[in-house]
């Protein structure tokens, strides 16, 4: 491959699909082309083999929508090909198919672990009382008083 063409990327099918439906988008003046070009850029750039279509959902630029089309384009590009579907793909679009209520309940959110943003008020406190641990011990009792000063040079807005 010379550096004319466009680069080798690990998910050769979901790349060659999204830039069609980009050019269809662009060609038509379409609003969804600047989302799709960030979904071609995404797909080029990302390294990893995705397993499905759904997994793309961790792309930028790809939502559900683009992942849904993959999902059917793959499912009619295996037809086409004469490849089976997965066992497990096969067993979610069973169950999914004959409840969707147990699909809904299957998606809830993982919980995702709180890191405040550098430099905010939770940032600050937690710097502040990590200094006040070290510095005391952790018996140490302090009064809003005596952390507000420790705290704020950690912050961008003051807290009083």
């Amino acid at each position: 491959m010379t550096n004319d063409e466009e680069p080798e990327c690990a998910n050769p099918l979901f790349f060659k699909w999204v830039s069609e439906w980009y050019e269809v988008a662009r060609a038509s003046n379409a609003k969804t082309q600047h989302t799709l070009k960030k979904a071609c850029v995404s797909l080029q750039r990302y390294p990893l083999l995705l397993e499905n279509a759904q997994d793309a959902v961790q792309l930028q630029g790809i939502g559900p929508g683009i992942a849904d089309r993959l999902v059917k384009k793959l499912a009619s590009w295996r037809k086409e090909q004469g490849i089976a579907e997965p066992a497990a793909v096969v067993s979610e679009a069973a169950s999914g198919s004959a409840n969707p209520e147990t699909s809904t309940s299957a998606r809830q959110k993982t919980q995702r672990l709180y890191v405040p943003r550098y430099r905010s008020g939770a940032f600050a406190l937690l710097i502040g009382l990590l200094k006040t641990y070290c510095l005391y011990g952790p018996d140490y009792f302090i009064p809003k008083s005596e952390l507000v000063p420790i705290c704020e040079p950690f912050a961008d807005a003051p807290f009083h």
